[in-house]
């Protein structure tokens, strides 16, 4: 199974959420997990960068194989400079974009809390 969890709103409680979801995702037996992707759009932002309440949250996720990927726009709308992003986060296009096409050319389901 493969999975894109998107993430555009800023509220921490949600980031909070996000990670704890994933996790979850993560230990659930019933399901043979082939791929995990967390893309981060607007003010999702956040959960991706470096100060984030989070980051050890979301490293962990990382080291367990999910790949995490940001929103070229929302980076240059917000005059965020890559380098306040956790390391291995992975610049894409347009968050919204990469959404579709995991969705519709890599048949991943999809989980926006």
């Amino acid at each position: 199974m493969k999975t894109v969890v998107h993430l555009s709103n800023a509220d921490p409680a949600l980031h909070e959420a996000v990670v704890g979801n994933v996790r979850n995702l993560l230990a659930d037996e019933t399901l043979a997990h082939e791929a995990v992707a967390l893309v981060v759009n607007g003010g999702g932002i956040g959960l991706l960068r470096e100060d984030s309440p989070q980051c050890e949250g979301i490293e962990a996720l990382a080291a367990e194989g999910v790949t995490l990927k940001s929103c070229r726009n929302t980076l240059e709308g917000g005059d965020i400079d890559e380098a306040d992003l956790l390391d291995g986060v992975e610049i894409v296009p347009s968050g919204i974009g990469e959404v579709a096409r995991l969705q519709s050319e890599e048949n991943y389901a999809y989980f926006k809390p």
